[in-house]
């Protein structure tokens, strides 16, 4: 009896060992298969969770005089926009990158509102042409995870020879509400050419933006690049304008106005062959690179007061 119950015992202790074995061994096998057959599938999930997805601005294309000289170019420039698919505390975000911008908080509210039916993972631009002062402040602030729902991202903008052609060759600015309602290919954030020749060959100017996917720390630090579709720049565009005839004009209206003799007017110095036109002006006139910039309501005022 002693030993039929010594064998039942044994056979028993026999069977758990075996159940506790496979277990382990399923164990084993289960995290053999997690950490090596599926390891790269997991690998990219968690990438993926991480990842970041940047636009590239296309520069638009350059304006030549009649003689192939330089007329409306390109120059670098700094946007300064908030991400909300990767922030915690929104309101929070609005404070403290209104205050390192130096800007009114409200300020920057209206303009996150103005957004927020856009998808999350647009960046909305707070300032689109910030200064040196302005960069360093938001990056000092993110590298200490303060911002990391903030980007600062190198960016074309127009440059226009001061008040020269105004008029004629108009500005660019961020596309409206309404220009993205119309429907024709425009996104919120994108600049286009709202008067003269930057609007009427818009379609021929504006060039086609680029994309980059980069992967992102916990505080929103670029790791590095996963890959990069570069934007194409505008197509150029040659007027029949002469330089230097666009500057005599210029310079007898400024001389005009300097005198006291006049500080309006119009001047149109046409080709009698071929009817082309070499200059065109008319006083007063405005900086075309404040609107390229982000004009301010301040010197919204001051334009509107001068034209």
């Amino acid at each position: 009896m002693v030993v039929e119950d010594r064998r039942k015992a044994s056979t028993r202790l026999t069977g758990l060992q075996a159940v506790i074995a496979g277990a382990f061994s399923l164990l084993a096998v289960s995290f053999w298969v997690l950490q090596v057959v599926q390891h790269q599938q997991y690998n990219e999930m968690a990438e993926n969770n991480h990842q970041r997805t940047l636009a590239l601005r296309a520069p638009r294309g350059l304006v030549f005089d009649r003689d192939g000289r330089v007329m409306v170019e390109n120059r670098h420039s700094y946007s300064i926009s908030i991400v909300r698919e990767h922030t915690k505390d929104l309101p929070r975000t609005i404070r403290i990158l209104a205050q390192v911008l130096g800007l009114e908080e409200s300020g920057v509210k209206s303009i996150v509102d103005r957004h927020r039916r856009e998808p999350t993972y647009r960046p909305i631009t707070i300032i689109q042409d910030a200064s040196l002062a302005q960069v360093a402040a938001v990056v000092a602030r993110r590298l200490d995870s303060e911002l990391p729902d903030v980007v600062v991202e190198q960016v074309p903008t127009r440059r226009y020879p001061d008040t020269m052609g105004a008029h004629l060759f108009g500005y660019v600015s961020e596309v409206s509400d309404a220009q993205v309602a119309e429907n024709n290919g425009l996104k919120s954030g994108d600049l286009t050419g709202q008067s003269g020749i930057e609007k009427v060959y818009n379609s021929y100017l504006i060039g086609e933006d680029g994309a980059r996917r980069v992967v992102v720390n916990s505080v929103g630090r670029e790791i590095r690049t996963l890959e990069e579709a570069p934007p194409t720049e505008g197509k150029r565009l040659q007027l029949t304008i002469d330089l230097d005839v666009q500057k005599a004009i210029e310079d007898a209206f400024k001389a005009a106005d300097e005198g006291g003799i006049a500080n309006a007017g119009a001047a149109v110095v046409l080709d009698p062959r071929t009817g082309e036109v070499l200059g065109y002006t008319s006083r007063p006139a405005f900086d075309p690179n404040a609107f390229a910039a982000g004009i301010d309501k301040q010197a919204w005022r001051r334009s509107i007061s001068t034209t």
